[in-house]
């Protein structure tokens, strides 16, 4: 149940002013001749909300749309200083505006969602969240409120038809399908959760582990160059194979090239965010280089995602158990209570470093 009840949560904290400030500079804004005249009071604008002086960017965005009052990008800017202030009324009406002349501007779309479900309005928001879903169906936050406001209304298989649009966009996302599987407990769908939280336990990166005798036999008798190079073969035929990565780093640390290894595993993290022992591993070599802070940002991530592999044997079990295997759940429950106490050293481990932390800055 406290899985489902998550669903309510998903991107909700997601700041949609913020959301606003980032589409305007990963989209820029036109150059060259005369234009870039008109648009420098945008500029102003931005530079002023990065220093969270509000008032003194919508009065440059004011003087913007008196001369191009038709401008998207300062009609959005506009919403966002709205947004930032709680003015949700006023909110609308800037990027209904540019609703009103760009249809597909999936942005404005989000936003006007986003409003209106703040707003209590949930029937215009659903509207909002499909357009933008029919017009860029990859994009998570319209889909994940969806979800949220179908499965508040006891809408279970709408819910449903969301995540595993969802999970059909991005297929390696364990925590999406963990939900998946949870939401079809919830709808009767036994089989389907069955087959679906056994999927996200299967493909889980700590599942896969690189078996090359060879570079073993090196490591054990201390040829660690000759190790490396051995890995590296493998690296060239598969590049970017998070385990023989993580390998390479654990090579590198016994080396004692500490500096090489960090980056190591931080690629490996970055390339492969739900691998746990990579997680564990660089957030120890931080905690070995006193930058406690760093050590205890990847222990609480390692948390998260032991938590969520806990989360999957647990669906798996009560599927299991309504599928009739009481002795196959039961085995189930038992790998879960197994893995369970991680999260609670994990997470007193971070506890500590935090506070650790906090001293040091007094």
């Amino acid at each position: 149940m406290s899985r489902l009840l998550e669903i309510l949560g998903k991107a909700i904290t997601v700041d949609t002013a913020e959301l606003i400030w980032h589409w305007l500079a990963a989209v820029g804004l036109p150059a060259g001749g005369n234009e870039s005249d008109h648009y420098s009071h945008l500029d102003k604008a931005m530079s002023l909300a990065g220093e969270m002086k509000f008032d003194a960017a919508a009065e440059q965005l004011r003087v913007h749309l008196f001369e191009k009052p038709a401008c998207i990008h300062v009609r959005l800017a506009a919403a966002a200083i709205c947004l930032q202030n709680g003015q949700l009324e006023h909110a609308i009406e800037e990027p209904n505006s540019v609703y009103l002349r760009q249809p597909t501007n999936t942005m404005a779309l989000y936003a006007l969602g986003h409003c209106y479900e703040r707003l209590g309005k949930e029937s215009q928001a659903v509207e909002f969240y499909q357009d933008c879903l029919k017009f860029k169906r990859y994009l998570e936050l319209p889909g994940q409120r969806l979800a949220a406001i179908y499965y508040k209304n006891g809408r279970f298989d709408r819910a449903v038809e969301q995540y595993e649009l969802l999970q059909s966009e991005y297929p390696d996302n364990i925590s999406t399908l963990v939900t998946l599987g949870h939401l079809y407990l919830a709808a009767g769908r036994d089989k389907c959760a069955l087959t679906t939280f056994n999927k996200a336990i299967l493909m889980h990166p700590d599942n896969f582990h690189a078996e090359d005798d060879e570079a073993d036999r090196l490591i054990a008798e201390g040829q660690l160059y000759e190790a490396i190079e051995q890995i590296d073969d493998f690296l060239r035929d598969q590049p970017g194979r998070a385990d023989l990565l993580l390998r390479r780093a654990d090579v590198l640390r016994m080396l004692g090239s500490t500096a090489d290894a960090v980056a190591q595993y931080e690629e490996v993290v970055r390339s492969c965010p739900d691998l746990l022992e990579a997680t564990i591993k660089l957030g120890t070599q931080y905690l070995q280089m006193d930058q406690d802070e760093l050590a205890a940002e990847q222990f609480n991530r390692a948390v998260e995602i032991n938590d969520k592999i806990v989360d999957a044997y647990l669906g798996l079990a009560s599927s299991q158990k309504s599928a009739g295997a009481a002795s196959e759940a039961l085995g189930t429950l038992s790998l879960a209570a197994a893995i369970q106490p991680n999260s609670s050293l994990l997470f007193a481990e971070t506890a500590s470093l935090r506070f650790k932390a906090g001293l040091s800055r007094q």
